[in-house]
């Protein structure tokens, strides 16, 4: 799950940036200002669902989430936030997301007209 923080100022995610996993420091949490980060190699579903920061920060515009480099506006990434963990591998994973598109081309509930895929 990729996050961009929006502001100019420094946000603090539980332990979402570590600098060294065995010694805490008082920077350990900070996603700098305009920082992109991929929150997923560092929390699990369950942690990044829970952290209250994070769902506060989404809620208020100050994080937004990136999709395939795509930057997401506040009310796109607030419906992203709340489809859940059991969605997000569905928006976030490149392959899990790919494997939807297809089914749903060969499948006749999506029409693409040109389109190019590949």
């Amino acid at each position: 799950m990729v996050i961009k923080n929006t502001t100019s100022s420094d946000i603090f995610i539980n332990k979402s940036v570590q600098i060294d996993v065995d010694t805490t420091d008082q920077n350990d949490g900070v996603v700098l200002p305009y920082q992109i980060l991929d929150l997923s190699k560092s929390l699990t579903n369950n942690e990044i669902a829970n952290d209250q920061i994070l769902k506060a920060s989404v809620y208020s515009g100050d994080i937004i989430f990136v999709v395939d480099g795509i930057e997401l506006d506040k009310n796109h990434s607030i419906e992203v936030y709340d489809y859940g963990p059991t969605q997000w591998a569905k928006i976030f994973n490149p392959v899990i997301s790919k494997h939807n598109l297809y089914e749903g081309l060969a499948s006749g509930f999506l029409y693409v007209k040109n389109c190019l895929i590949g």
